[in-house]
């Protein structure tokens, strides 16, 4: 009899799960709670002269020198990628800076510019000290003897005489976007090498994107069981009855598995279990996400209102920068997505494509106003430790986890290739070929960080 496997989460770490069990011959049955499939990678239908045009939202761009088995999915799926160039605008009360090493600010702080290069030099050389150079080509590699992963990045930016200024000018509004938070002082200075590699601040990067939205990986991944996916399903309940799994959604349906494979946030997998262990409780209830502590980013507007857009530089933005950060006098930050100028699909479309965070402004020309609970897990060490812990509870009693919390980030190779783990471990291969040395490496070093050693499977 064909093994039942249900998966509670349709982001990329539960389909990319659900669609590695399928692949290996399970019987799949994935539950997610909103309308559509996709998590933070967002679809969004604009409405533009002459009809509709789909961008994403807040997953837009990735490190291409890093997402090695994301872009074997992509190319197995046949989705393509192209090349965005990504640069950053900042507005301050003091002027603005954005990259190009001629603004006020960028000259401002070229002493403390300096500063952050010999920081970025020292957390390299200790990062190296622990862990040898040639597996930093990676996002998951990393030594837990390394003290850098308990000493907080802003308390190392300090003792390099970087001032707080600086964090909250130029590293906060930059950054933000990459973490969704302005909550970065908890950040491990152990990643700092990393950060300067995908985002540096002082110069514009460049990054894969789709061709055309993410909502055509969700439904290539799925199209071969489209008849058990189920959305609008909020699964509440989950017991163990008979030596099988009883789940229960919100609307009151039932379902039947052998096993669940949990790809939600920790708080909603906590309040579905019947009887908790001691180890979920203190783990699932103490995961933070940054809404917990930030929020700045849990809810944006959709809209066409370029007006938020300082005059001055109005159409440079517009056609030139990615993401427009605006500090007011008392502080606060706004952050934009300018979309129509970061996905190559879109951008001819004749309509400005703004996402909005934290607005402190009227906006007109709205498209949908959108609250966004649970954005994305918070880069803490306390995160750091659940993820560590979390290798004692898979595959206990059926359950399996997969997502954001079990990851050092909630970046989307980062979870995709959590759900792949989890789908191993119930006994799915590894899906693709094993003649991308890097692709390989990252999964078993993903095994590394979510599963014990008894129970890994390196190929």
């Amino acid at each position: 009899m064909t093994e039942k496997i249900a998966v509670v989460g349709g982001g990329i770490a539960g389909t990319g799960a659900a669609w590695s069990l399928h692949r290996a011959g399970y019987e799949v049955e994935l539950f997610e709670k909103g309308p559509a499939l996709g998590g933070n990678a967002k679809t969004f239908r604009w409405t533009v002269e002459g009809g509709h045009a789909e961008s994403p939202l807040l997953v837009v761009a990735w490190p291409q020198m890093y997402y090695h088995n994301y872009e074997l999915l992509l190319h197995e799926l046949g989705v393509g990628i192209e090349k965005l160039p990504i640069s950053y605008f900042v507005q301050t009360p003091e002027g603005h800076f954005c990259q190009d090493g001629q603004t006020a600010l960028q000259q401002r702080f070229s002493t403390e510019f300096r500063r952050w290069n010999k920081l970025v030099t020292f957390v390299t050389k200790v990062n190296d000290f622990f862990l040898p150079k040639s597996k930093h080509d990676s996002l998951y590699h990393f030594s837990y003897f390394n003290p850098l992963n308990f000493i907080p990045l802003y308390w190392m930016a300090r003792l390099f005489g970087i001032s707080s200024e600086f964090w909250d000018t130029i590293f906060v509004p930059i950054h933000c976007a990459s973490f969704i938070t302005t909550s970065m002082r908890g950040v491990p200075a152990v990643i700092l090498p990393l950060l300067e590699s995908i985002v540096p601040l002082e110069e514009p990067t460049q990054m894969g994107t789709w061709r055309g939205a993410p909502r055509q990986v969700f439904d290539r991944m799925t199209a071969p069981f489209a008849h058990k996916v189920h959305t609008d399903h909020e699964i509440t309940s989950v017991k163990r009855r008979n030596g099988r799994f009883v789940i229960g959604d919100a609307r009151g349906r039932t379902y039947e598995a052998d096993k669940v494979v949990f790809a939600c946030d920790a708080t909603s997998v906590l309040n579905a279990l019947e009887s908790p262990s001691w180890l979920q409780r203190r783990l699932f209830g103490n995961a933070l996400y940054v809404d917990d502590v930030d929020p700045t980013f849990s809810r944006f507007v959709v809209h066409s209102d370029t007006s938020i857009l300082p005059e001055k530089n109005r159409q440079r933005i517009l056609s030139d920068f990615n993401t427009y950060s605006e500090i007011n006098e008392a502080g606060a930050l706004e952050c934009t997505f300018v979309i129509s100028a970061q996905n190559p699909s879109i951008k001819d479309k004749g309509v400005p494509m703004l996402v909005t965070f934290n607005s402190q402004k009227a906006i007109d020309k709205v498209q949908k106003r959108i609250e966004l609970p649970h954005p994305t897990h918070e880069v803490s060490l306390r995160n750091l430790v659940i993820m560590s812990m979390m290798r004692f509870l898979q595959g206990k009693d059926g359950m399996y986890y997969c997502g954001t919390f079990t990851t050092p980030e909630g970046g989307h190779d980062l979870s995709f290739m959590s759900g792949l783990v989890a789908a191993h471990l119930i006994g799915a291969p590894y899906p693709f070929a094993r003649d991308n040395p890097l692709a390989v490496a990252d999964f078993n070093q993903m095994q590394r960080m979510m599963v014990r050693a008894t129970a890994r499977q390196p190929i």
